[in-house]
């Protein structure tokens, strides 16, 4: 009887773990498809330098580019293991005019984790990058829940977590008709806030956060998983 309670408690923590991977992993999938459909709808690059595919129900975009392709692989690649290891608070996108420099809109998707004390934890932003900065601080958002433990929704299905995907890309997809219209030529960077204590790859270094000088910030949408919640935020330049 021993062995058999044994077992089935070793068998139930495998569950957990399992839900939690793919939880991760649906995630950093969803961080996938965001990288993709903001460079589209915002035209960082040209629309015949990407391709249709079917996702969440729907037609997403994604670069053909193979100089893009490579840099979202290495970040992704780098995203899923972090992730696996609860080790993200956010993810940020950053879009750049090329002439200036200046940094013109600012799409910061928060990560949180259900069911895990917050940590006053110091964190890092991180890029991929050899030319990075080696600025490195904390941010005050990054205990999750503001020092509450966070709990999921355990009753939630694939289904529902699909609907709020499908409504936020669509929303995403909408910010078009606010977004002031970019007529230059830009370049992007992608920041991934990780725990201080996360082994960081050699090519990557720190950065600073990037923030969109005297711009305005619309709260988006959120989603969650029965593990996980992502917020959305985006930060935009005001023309004078």
């Amino acid at each position: 009887m021993a062995d058999k309670k044994k077992s089935g408690e070793k068998e139930k923590t495998k569950v957990h773990k399992l839900s939690l991977k793919g939880s991760s992993k649906l995630v950093a999938e969803f961080f996938h498809y965001s990288i993709n459909t903001i460079l589209f709808q915002r035209g960082v690059y040209p629309a015949e330098d990407f391709i249709q595919v079917k996702k969440y129900g729907l037609n997403m975009l994604v670069s053909a580019d193979d100089q893009v392709k490579a840099y979202v692989k290495k970040i992704m690649s780098q995203l899923d293991r972090w992730m696996q290891h609860g080790k993200i608070s956010k993810l940020v996108i950053v879009i750049t005019d090329k002439e200036t420099g200046e940094h013109v809109e600012r799409w910061q998707f928060d990560v949180d984790i259900f069911n895990k004390d917050a940590k006053s934890k110091k964190s890092k932003s991180s890029k991929s990058a050899t030319t990075a900065a080696t600025e490195e601080g904390g941010d005050e958002n990054n205990a999750a829940g503001g020092g509450k433990k966070l709990v999921a929704d355990t009753n939630k299905t694939e289904e529902e977590i699909q609907d709020e995907i499908r409504a936020l890309f669509r929303q995403i997809t909408a910010t078009v008709t606010f977004l002031p219209q970019l007529q230059s030529t830009y370049t992007f960077n992608v920041l991934v806030y990780a725990d201080a204590d996360s082994e960081v790859p050699v090519e990557w270094g720190d950065s600073d956060a990037k923030e969109i000088a005297n711009g305005e910030k619309v709260q988006l949408r959120s989603f969650s998983t029965t593990n996980h919640r992502v917020e959305t935020l985006v930060s935009y330049r005001v023309e004078s």
